[in-house]
């Protein structure tokens, strides 16, 4: 192979190939909106795995879904929102169960309704 078909076959594989947004919904009710606060929003990579949970609840099968976002970013707290898209689909209103802040990233760990 030349130079230029290597490159060509080169697979990109970056590290946070999602977007999200993190955020707080503060003041809403059944007849106010709410005003919006973002935590995050930007680059993250969504991923499920073996040892999280896929519960069924009043018919509707909820996984559990971890966000690595680059950085350290403080203040996401459980009850708080994700809006992500990845290559399957973008999905509004997933509810932060936990959240982990570190030196080398933050890990945030939400439910998704499964289609």
């Amino acid at each position: 192979m030349h130079g230029n078909e290597a490159m060509a076959k080169e697979i990109l594989n970056p590290r946070h190939p999602h977007a999200c947004k993190i955020y707080r919904m503060d003041g809403e009710t059944s007849f106010e909106d709410g005003v919006e606060t973002v935590l995050y929003e930007g680059a993250c990579r969504k991923y499920g795995n073996s040892s999280l949970r896929t519960f069924k609840t009043d018919d509707v099968v909820k996984g559990d879904f971890a966000l690595s976002v680059p950085g350290t970013v403080e203040g996401i707290l459980a009850g708080d929102l994700i809006d992500v898209t990845d290559k399957s689909g973008t999905w509004e209103r997933c509810m932060v169960t936990e959240c982990y802040a570190g030196n080398l990233g933050t890990t945030v760990y939400f439910n998704m309704a499964k289609n």
